[in-house]
């Protein structure tokens, strides 16, 4: 009797700090997916990207177009809206840990925010061609204060 108490009391006590660590992980994951960790006092710059064989098109609120080369500021929040013109591709920032899937008809919102500056390689994680190895941009984080 005395061990078939332990063995509940054991149960029950994995499943609560099971139900804890996923109560905790489904709150962070709602904040990745949402942009809740953006400072709320600002608002974040919509970029238009679009996957293409083989290359990376972005378009700034403005309206002005550049290929493989996106440059933004350093601490500054921004929403990557990313879609494919032909096939299915990945952007994948390795230094950073962002990969989102790039779907044609589809539009997926990847919120960053990067406080380091510098140049991030940009990835295709999705072959999508022959020319698949070609897809590389880069990410150029610029300190805030320049430009």
């Amino acid at each position: 009797m005395a061990r078939l108490s332990i063995e509940v009391i054991t149960m029950i006590g994995a499943a609560l700090i099971l139900a804890v660590l996923g109560g905790i992980a489904f709150h962070d994951l709602i904040m990745i997916d949402t942009g809740g960790y953006f400072p709320h006092n600002e608002k974040p710059e919509v970029i238009r990207v679009i996957a293409k064989q083989y290359v990376w098109e972005f378009i700034y609120p403005n309206g002005t177009v550049s290929y493989d080369k996106v440059v933004i500021q350093a601490g500054k929040p921004y929403i990557f809206n990313l879609t494919s013109a032909d096939v299915i591709h990945a952007m994948y920032i390795v230094q950073l840990g962002y990969k989102l899937e790039a779907i044609p008809g589809y539009y997926y919102p990847l919120y960053i925010i990067v406080n380091k500056p510098g140049v991030y390689n940009i990835y295709c994680a999705e072959f999508c061609g022959p020319g698949h190895y070609t897809m590389i941009g880069e990410l150029i984080v610029v300190n805030s204060t320049a430009g």
